[in-house]
């Protein structure tokens, strides 16, 4: 479905309509379908399209912005990318470390059986489990740490 905005002084106004809104703007007037361009420039209105936010930076925040001409009859949706403030980034950063030893909880859950008395593994790959859940303990030392996780190799 098309869209359209409104321009006044070659600057968009107010929020986009859809093609049935303009066209009950403008009751009288038999229009093709799709809208051509000539016929909404001259209503004082240009096409408009959608555009996906784009994705943001670690620390960056996505807003919808004035929308931006592609073309003399086009507009799309703008976005901006607003630097997070030091308060946002330490709490995206203490989000990003809890999911991470979330993951390292699971990791670590799921070879418990390792270590039980009845496990059927020989005492070197008991050892080396072993040694696995101590770098799995370890992850948060890593240089990296919350973001840039090497996760070990599960010796079994």
């Amino acid at each position: 479905m098309q869209n359209l905005i409104q321009i006044e002084a070659g600057k968009p106004v107010g929020n986009p309509i859809n093609q049935h809104q303009f066209r009950r703007l403008f009751p009288n007037v038999s229009f093709t379908n799709p809208l051509e361009s000539e016929d909404v420039v001259s209503r004082g209105y240009a096409l408009f399209q959608d555009k996906l936010s784009p994705e943001p930076g670690r620390y960056e925040v996505i807003k919808e912005s004035t929308p931006v001409q592609v073309s003399d009859d086009l507009w799309e949706r703008g976005w901006s990318a607003i630097p997070m403030t030091d308060e946002e980034k330490a709490s995206v950063d203490s989000l990003q470390a809890e999911i991470s030893r979330v993951d390292r909880t699971g990791r670590l859950l799921a070879c418990d059986w390792t270590l039980t008395s009845d496990s059927p593994l020989s005492e070197s790959q008991k050892t080396a489990c072993v040694e696995y859940r101590q770098k799995l303990r370890d992850v948060p030392t890593q240089s990296g740490f919350p973001w840039e996780v090497v996760w070990p190799e599960l010796p079994v």
